[in-house]
């Protein structure tokens, strides 16, 4: 199967975001984005889709090898290069994200919200980074694109709050846990508590509020070339709503907005960037 289709398969599915954010990249970088996604998510499950550490960090050293491999057989790997991204991007640059996951795998538990935060920032802002690398990116805006996917990160890391307490997975920060009293076992309910309810739209507050200064934060040139990651941050505050409306979603299901609306969104980021 040809390398970008299998891409588009795995990627360009109902609920994804990426499958309405997409539509409004540059028409020229739109298989490289898919690409470089495609290939970040293929290096993220392996923290995310095995429960066994030691497997896991052994598919993560694969990875660390297949990256430096020109001629991976891997579809990821061959759609980054049949896209031209591999011209873009070198293997170094993914070792930030590779060690990111790598501190997932290891079941982080944080102490402040400072460490959770620098936590999303290096699996999150290191996706980023990477595509914003990919189209071009200038210095001075590097911080502000990484909280960017920082910010977005939190926000799915606040939507599988009670998916991963069931799998005995707890990132919330004690600093946070002691503010609103609640521990793992509050999402291992069939109803969130009011304190729970609480922690989570305290949370959505900070992947909110961090995101958007990081966005008020680049400048307009940047804004309109990397306008397909403001497409997807619009997604992720879309996400932060819908969640904060009812946190009793996340004990039902694992909340995905409708595409249409999605679309709708992302169109609007869209245009709002390209006017910048």
């Amino acid at each position: 199967m040809n390398p970008l289709i299998w891409c588009r398969e795995r990627l360009l599915v109902a609920g994804n975001p990426l499958a309405a954010s997409l539509l409004f990249a540059p028409e020229k970088e739109k298989e490289r984005i898919l690409a470089l996604r495609c290939l970040a998510s293929e290096i993220a499950a392996s923290a995310s889709e095995i429960s066994e550490p030691e497997v896991a960090s052994s598919r993560l050293e694969w990875w660390r090898s297949a990256l430096s491999e020109p001629d991976n057989p891997h579809p990821a790997l061959r759609a980054v290069k049949e896209s031209g991204a591999d011209e873009r991007l070198q293997p170094a640059d993914f070792e930030p994200l590779v060690d990111g996951v790598a501190a997932a795998i290891e079941q982080p538990r944080f102490e402040r919200f400072a460490e959770l935060w620098q936590f999303c920032c290096r699996i999150g802002g290191s996706v980023s980074l990477l595509e914003a690398r990919l189209l071009g990116v200038d210095d001075s805006d590097a911080d502000s694109l990484r909280e960017l996917g920082g910010a977005h990160y939190l926000t799915r890391v606040v939507r599988d709050l009670v998916i991963d307490a069931r799998a005995n997975r707890w990132l919330v920060p004690l600093d946070f846990q002691a503010d609103y009293q609640v521990s793992r076992q509050d999402a291992l309910e069939e109803r969130p508590s009011p304190a729970f309810a609480g922690l989570v739209r305290a949370m959505l507050a900070e992947s909110v509020g961090r995101g958007d200064k990081a966005v008020a934060r680049m400048a307009a040139s940047q804004r309109r070339r990397q306008v397909h990651l403001l497409a997807e941050w619009a997604l992720g505050r879309r996400l932060a709503r819908i969640i904060d409306r009812r946190p009793q979603r996340l004990f039902n299901e694992r909340v995905l907005p409708g595409h249409w609306g999605n679309v709708w969104t992302a169109w609007r980021a869209a245009r709002k960037a390209l006017k910048a």
